[in-house]
């Protein structure tokens, strides 16, 4: 008997949803370029999100495109009965070679090689990692001025410092602020007992639009969405644990009350609606705490969803 490439999840190499690999990201020609930022030393609390790339990958395969025998291309979706990704082109383009306990170097040379990715017309998605890692990533996309931020955390990350550290994960959307290119900000998600009041008055005081995830909850997500600015350039930065611990429990700061996985899906769908989205990042995923994996599998999910929103 013989058949033809099953790709079962288990054979293979574990490339994001078995994407291609470009190991040279100047030889990237496709229309999507994953990366991985395998970085946790900006976390105070529990660390792993450095293992998260890995693990959101691992998952991935179960997504893979071709999967069984399939034939055609892209991924389709029962409850809306169409295909998506069927004409867009997408690489896995492994991770940064990061140098631990050296921040400023690693940063720098993120920054850099995403500016590659963007050198080559391809659109970054950027796997972390903590938090601390998407602002060296927004700091390479100076050629989109101006540049809105959405940024979807049951956090603020809006501290100027701890004690004079600038550069961990409580502090990527105040640095990103700084940055003369980035217009608006909007924060989507907040919650929980821990958002300092200096910073969420910092924060408001900018004119970043804040959003709690009670309002959501409350308003609705099309109520929300019609809050969004219009136009120009997006930069989407999400932390998993904006999602509630019941759908993604593998975090290093769970926070209880957070949105749903429909919820938070329906919010990245009305940001492509409001403008271009020109990258994105998905962070925190820790997989020393996530015993059952379902948080990689939520995270490798949800970058295909919001892919397929994107690409329309």
């Amino acid at each position: 008997m013989t058949y033809g490439n099953v790709n079962l999840p288990c054979t293979g190499i574990t490339s994001f949803c078995k994407f291609p690999i470009c190991s040279d990201l100047n030889s990237i020609t496709q229309d999507v370029a994953v990366y991985g930022v395998p970085w946790d030393e900006g976390t105070g609390f529990r660390p792993g999100s450095r293992m998260g790339p890995r693990a959101i990958r691992e998952y991935s395969t179960r997504f893979a495109f071709g999967e069984r025998g399939a034939t055609a291309r892209g991924y389709w979706n029962i409850e809306s009965g169409q295909r998506y990704l069927a004409e867009a082109t997408l690489a896995d383009c492994g991770d940064l070679d990061i140098l631990y306990t050296k921040v400023e170097e690693t940063f720098d040379k993120l920054t850099e090689n995403v500016r590659t990715i963007l050198d080559r017309k391809a659109l970054p998605v950027i796997l972390g990692g903590d938090h601390s890692i998407s602002f060296p990533v927004v700091r390479a996309f100076e050629r989109f001025q101006p540049l809105n931020i959405f940024h979807f955390d049951a956090h603020l990350d809006y501290n100027d410092d701890i004690w004079g550290v600038k550069l961990a994960n409580g502090n990527p959307l105040k640095r990103i602020s700084e940055l003369p290119f980035v217009d608006r900000i909007i924060q989507i998600g907040l919650r929980g007992i821990r958002a300092r009041e200096d910073a969420f008055r910092d924060s408001s005081d900018r004119g970043n639009m804040i959003i709690l995830a009670s309002q959501v909850r409350e308003q609705g997500t099309e109520a929300v969405i019609e809050k969004f600015p219009r136009g120009g350039d997006i930069y989407v930065t999400i932390d998993i644990d904006v999602l509630d611990p019941s759908v993604a429990p593998g975090t290093g700061s769970p926070c209880p009350d957070g949105l749903l996985y429909r919820e938070l899906k329906s919010l990245l769908q009305g940001v492509c609606r409001c403008g271009r989205v020109v990258g994105f990042d998905l962070v925190e995923v820790n997989p020393f705490v996530d015993q059952t994996g379902l948080t990689a599998a939520v995270a490798s999910m949800l970058t295909l969803e919001f892919l397929a929103s994107i690409f329309g």
